[in-house]
């Protein structure tokens, strides 16, 4: 064997061992060693095969492997992350990484306790993890585990004090305990970490009882890009969430035998309510905040166009000329709908309807509440159809979905322009 295909064979080997293909390695460290008994190189690297291994949990799986499982989670390949993550726990055991993403992708596909459960794990793995301890405060949270979420974030802000996310998620439980001075200081430490947090502001303005204008953009965008993955499994699911057919019905009701036309899905989300009325549309175009919504609504291919974009930009900018605009719990997150109402009247091209679902106020005008949605009041919707010349040809207050055990109630519109 000359020197220079030896020199070719020990940087293969030296590269199949650190692909963890160590029977590979070892044949071509023997074959040098044949040729050649007294090479150090081969002996030093056939020695180190030859030595008790350590574990694969404790050496931890090849970059590669890990790409592979996050390029899975990042396409929304929840099931077959979920699948191949378990696999590597039984290989990797000790790899914090492989059961911290086992565990997002549990959470994405709404499995809590199993995601919970992994999320511990990481903790336990890597104890100096903050992300772990606050990804599992928020699954413990999920659960209605609040004592233990909090601990959980407590713990994240232990190890790092500067974290505005953990801040906020502990103003998150501390709300839903109902602790609302307690959560309004944890919302503003996460400001004072990160001025621009558009979610932890509202949530202050929703708290101290300010009823602002609409939800900030950034806030409601980045709230269903996290929800995205599990939104219809926790909304239909668990929360018995029916309203696009009910609107569906009433609208296909009213409009008889015939097409229903060119539709706009105003904040359309996964494309629940555009699966309800495909079938009745010459058209059908949805436009959301959320890319990841727009994502999941793309994949039931139930729409002629998606657009990435806001409502009011759209309806400012756009090309309007469609015979129903319909919004399925959107007006929640919008608040004043003036201006709504003002620019689909007067900037489409023809006559037209418009339908959508409120929450109930029982005050007068809109509300902003506590759980940092709005609630509009009948009265409130009757005063921007007289000011915008609509007419109310359907109402009905129905159950939305349902909030701690409860349904709550809102309203049902079918309005004419």
């Amino acid at each position: 064997m000359a020197k220079l295909s030896v020199d070719k064979a020990l940087l293969k080997a030296k590269s199949h061992t650190k692909k963890g293909e160590f029977e590979e390695a070892q044949k071509l460290y023997k074959a040098v060693l044949q040729a050649f008994p007294k090479n150090k190189r081969a002996q030093k690297g056939l020695a180190a095969l030859n030595k008790p291994k350590q574990s694969t949990a404790k050496q931890g799986p090849p970059q590669d492997t890990i790409n592979q499982l996050v390029n899975l989670y990042n396409q929304g390949q929840l099931a077959a992350a979920v699948e191949q993550a378990q696999a590597l726990t039984e290989q990797y055991p000790g790899a914090f990484i492989i059961w911290n993403i086992l565990g997002a992708a549990n959470n994405g596909l709404g499995r809590v306790q199993a995601a919970s459960e992994a999320f511990k794990k990481v903790t336990e793995l890597n104890p100096a993890y903050a992300d772990g301890f606050n990804n599992l405060g928020v699954t413990l949270q999920d659960q209605g585990k609040l004592e233990e979420a909090l601990a959980a974030f407590n713990k994240a802000l232990a190890i790092k004090p500067d974290y505005a996310e953990a801040y906020n998620n502990t103003g998150n439980a501390l709300k839903d305990q109902g602790k609302l001075d307690e959560a309004i200081e944890a919302y503003n430490e996460a400001i004072t970490l990160k001025p621009d947090y558009a979610e932890a502001q509202h949530m202050v303005a929703s708290l101290s009882g300010k009823t602002t204008t609409s939800a900030p953009r950034k806030y409601v965008e980045s709230l269903f890009d996290g929800y995205a993955k599990k939104f219809e499994q926790s909304l239909v699911g668990n929360l018995e969430y029916n309203i696009p057919k009910l609107l569906a019905d009433i609208i296909v009701k009213e409009c008889g035998s015939g097409s229903l036309g060119s539709v706009l899905d105003l904040g359309c989300g996964t494309g629940l309510m555009g699966a309800e009325i495909k079938d009745y549309c010459s058209n059908l175009e949805g436009i959301d905040l959320s890319k990841k919504m727009l994502a999941l609504a793309d994949a039931k291919m139930v729409y002629d166009k998606l657009i990435h974009t806001d409502i009011l930009d759209f309806l400012a900018n756009g090309e309007l000329c469609f015979d129903y605009f319909i919004a399925t719990d959107v007006f929640i997150y919008v608040g004043d709908l003036t201006e709504l109402f003002r620019l689909i009247k007067s900037r489409n091209k023809q006559k037209g309807k418009l339908v959508f679902s409120t929450e109930k106020s029982v005050t007068e005008g809109f509300q902003l509440e506590t759980s940092g949605r709005y609630s509009h009041a009948k009265s409130y919707i009757e005063g921007l159809c007289k000011k915008f010349d609509y007419s109310i040809s359907y109402y009905a207050e129905s159950d939305l979905r349902k909030e701690k055990g409860a349904f709550l109630t809102g309203g049902l519109y079918l309005l004419d322009f």
